[in-house]
C-alpha cells in the first residue's frame, strides 16, 4: 500500500511534473473532498429548508462528488491538458456549482460564494486569454441569472424578466456584484502570482538543465565527457547483448598533436582540437555519441555498427578531416588516426572494449599515422607516412 502511494505521488505531484500538472491534479483529488464537505457544512448548519431540499442537496452531492472522482483518470485518457482543462472549467462554473446552489438552498446556503471558485479556477488554468475571458464572462452572466431567477422566486419567464427591473432588496444583487469583484480581485492576484512562479520554474529548470549539461560535456568542444562515456557505454553494452544488437567504436588520436602544440602554441592546438569534436559531431547520426577521452583523443560510438561498418565511417572521417583548413597558422597538413573494435563476447568490461580500440589505434600510429586500423578488417588499408 505504501508503495503504492508513493508511485501515484511521484506520478501526481514529483519533481518533474509541470506546475499547471500539479495544479491541475491537487482540484482532481480535493474537489471530490471540499464538495463533500461543503455539503454537509450547510447540512449542519441547518440552511436547506425541508426534506425535500435535504434529499435534494444529498443527490447533488453524490453526482458532483462522482463526477470529480473522474477527473483525474479523465486526465490521463485525454492527453491533452488544454482540452480537459476548458470541459473541468466548463462543468463547474456552468454545470456543478449552480446544481450545487440550487439543491442546496440558493442564496441562504452561501454556495454562491463557490462561484468564486470556478472563476478563479478558469482564469487561472486557461491559457488562451480570449476563450478565458469569454468563458468567464458567460460564468458571471449564468451567475447572475440564477441569482436573479431566485430573486423573482422561480415562477417563470415573466417573473424571471420582471425581476431585472423591480426591486427585491438588495441581498441578491449585493451577492452579484460581490461575487464579481470578489472572484475577479483573487483571480487576477492568483493569476499573476501563479505566472511569475512558472516562469521563476521554467528559469530554474533552464539553469539546472544548463548544469546537468556541463557535468556530462567537455567545456573545450561540446563533447561528452570520459565519465559519461563510460556510463552510457556500460549500459549499451548491457542491452546490445541482450538484445543480440551490434555495436562498434572508434578512438581517434590527433597525429603528432604535441608538435602542433610546441611549434603553434596551445591556442592554436585548442583550435585543432575543437576541430576534430566538429566534425565528429557533424559526421554523426541522431543516436552516435561523441566523446573526448582524453586530451587529443575522442571516442565515437557507433550503436548497430559491425567493424567493418565502422572502418569505412570513420576513414569518411579521417578523408575529410585531412582537407580541412583549420587555422591559417598552420602550415602543414593535420590528420587524425583510429582504432576500431567491435563489441565481442570475450570483452567482459567496458574496460576491455576501450582497449580492443586502444590497441588498434596504437597499430595505426606504428604503422604510419593517418589511416583507420580493426581487429578484423584491416584489408585493402594502405599506409599512409605523416
Amino acid at each position: 500500500m505504501a508503495n503504492w502511494f508513493n508511485n501515484f505521488k511521484e506520478k501526481a505531484f514529483g519533481d518533474d511534473i509541470p506546475i499547471k500538472q500539479k495544479f491541475f491534479n491537487i482540484v482532481c483529488i480535493g474537489a471530490p473532498c471540499f464538495s463533500f464537505l461543503a455539503t454537509i457544512a450547510n447540512i449542519i448548519s441547518g440552511v436547506t429548508v425541508g426534506a425535500n431540499s435535504s434529499h435534494l442537496g444529498l443527490w447533488a452531492c453524490i453526482i458532483c462528488t462522482v463526477t470529480c472522482l473522474a477527473l483525474y483518470p479523465l486526465s490521463k485518457l485525454i492527453k491533452n491538458m488544454d482540452i480537459i482543462i476548458g470541459i473541468v472549467a466548463f462543468g463547474m462554473n456552468f454545470l456543478i456549482m449552480p446544481l450545487l446552489y440550487v439543491a442546496l438552498g440558493g442564496i441562504k446556503s452561501s454556495m454562491s460564494l463557490y462561484f468564486v471558485v470556478a472563476i478563479v479556477f478558469s482564469v487561472l488554468m486557461l491559457n488562451d486569454t480570449v476563450k478565458g475571458s469569454l468563458l468567464v464572462f458567460f460564468a458571471f452572466l449564468w451567475d447572475g441569472a440564477l441569482l436573479w431567477a431566485e430573486a423573482a422566486n422561480w415562477h417563470g419567464f415573466a417573473d424571471l424578466i420582471s425581476s431585472f427591473f423591480v426591486y427585491h432588496g438588495n441581498e441578491y444583487l449585493d451577492t452579484f456584484l460581490d461575487l464579481i469583484v470578489c472572484a475577479l480581485c483573487i483571480a487576477v492576484l492568483v493569476k499573476i502570482l501563479a505566472k511569475n512562479f512558472e516562469a521563476q520554474q521554467i528559469r530554474s529548470d533552464r539553469l539546472l538543465a544548463q548544469m546537468e549539461e556541463l557535468s556530462v560535456k567537455d567545456p573545450l568542444t561540446g563533447a561528452y565527457n570520459r565519465r559519461f562515456l563510460i556510463r552510457y557505454l556500460e549500459s549499451s553494452i548491457t542491452s546490445c547483448r541482450s538484445d543480440g544488437r551490434d555495436i562498434a567504436i572508434v578512438m581517434f588520436d590527433i597525429d603528432k598533436f604535441k608538435r602542433i602544440n610546441d611549434d603553434y602554441g596551445h591556442l592554436v592546438g585548442d583550435e585543432v582540437i575543437k576541430a576534430v569534436a566538429d566534425i565528429l559531431k557533424k559526421s554523426c547520426r541522431d543516436y552516435d555519441i561523441v566523446s573526448r577521452y582524453g586530451g587529443e583523443e575522442f571516442i565515437l560510438v557507433l550503436p548497430g555498427a559491425t567493424e567493418e561498418t565502422a572502418i569505412v565511417r570513420a576513414n569518411q572521417i579521417r578523408e575529410k578531416f585531412s582537407a580541412m583548413k583549420i587555422s591559417p597558422e598552420i602550415d602543414r597538413p593535420v590528420t587524425i588516426s583510429g582504432g576500431v573494435a567491435e563489441l565481442t563476447v570475450s570483452m567482459k568490461a567496458t574496460e576491455d572494449f576501450i582497449k580492443a580500440a586502444d590497441d588498434n589505434l596504437y597499430v595505426a600510429k606504428e604503422t604510419g599515422r593517418n589511416k583507420i586500423v580493426g581487429t578484423t578488417y584491416n584489408k585493402g588499408l594502405e599506409e599512409v607516412q605523416a
